[in-house]
């Protein structure tokens, strides 16, 4: 007898308290049915590809409609394209954003196509980022 069917046996009991003729219990059969084992494979696959696929994405996407909501005017945002503007005005579906430092360039952009509420830096240098510690290993 293998784990599997010890498993089974002692999860799920037969209704008579002998083992069938071919020696195997009924509740083990049913188990074993290959139709049943390629459903809750198929199950199994499914609940995995949503936990590590599916719900991670909804989660990213919920945050970016939420910043896109947040948004008002006079804030600077980065564009899908990379380029820096400022929120002039807001409608329905889009924003307009002004591009350049002469003030004079307007244009409507779609709010599915704003990335971030972020300033570009127009300095010559590098950002500063604080070293985080190192984590110690499990053996060391």
């Amino acid at each position: 007898m293998n784990a599997l069917e010890f498993l089974l046996t002692t999860v799920v009991p037969s209704s008579s308290s002998g083992a069938a003729a071919d020696g195997t219990t009924t509740g083990t059969t049913m188990l074993l049915n290959p139709v049943v084992m390629v459903i809750l494979y198929c199950v199994v696959i499914f609940a995995v590809f949503y936990f590590m696929s599916i719900r991670p994405a909804k989660k990213r996407q919920k945050e970016l409609t939420d910043m896109r909501d947040s948004i008002a005017v006079g804030d600077t945002v980065l564009t899908g394209t990379g380029f820096f503007g400022k929120v002039v005005d807001i409608t329905y579906d889009c924003f307009i954003i002004e591009f350049g430092l002469n003030k004079s360039v307007n244009i409507p952009v779609l709010k599915s196509e704003i990335y971030g509420k972020q300033e570009p830096n127009l300095t010559n240098e590098a950002p500063v980022v604080e070293e985080q510690p190192k984590k110690k290993g499990l053996f060391k």
